[in-house]
């Protein structure tokens, strides 16, 4: 998933129209056009107010990775493996 995606994916989760959005955030709607179309991104400021609206993690928000995502007991074993090997 693109983090336009995940700008949409969690506008519409939250209820809100682009408009409505560009309004919370006091932007242009062209801006939040912009953003999901992934033609540009919104400034730290903007992404710090989307983290706390959305009530999500800025990893989520950002790297669409959930927090503190398990890792499985093979994949956790393969990285040491690997850093032990680097040394």
């Amino acid at each position: 998933m693109t983090f336009a995606d995940q700008l949409i994916k969690q506008r519409k989760r939250a209820g809100y129209t682009r408009s409505a959005l560009a309004k919370e955030l006091n932007v242009s709607l062209d801006q939040v056009t912009q953003w999901e179309h992934g033609d540009s991104e919104p400034n730290l400021a903007v992404l710090r107010h989307l983290h706390k609206l959305y009530e999500i993690s800025m990893d989520e928000l950002i790297l669409n990775e959930a927090p503190n995502q398990s890792v499985s007991p093979s994949r956790w074993l393969a990285q040491i493996d690997k850093a032990l090997k680097q040394k």
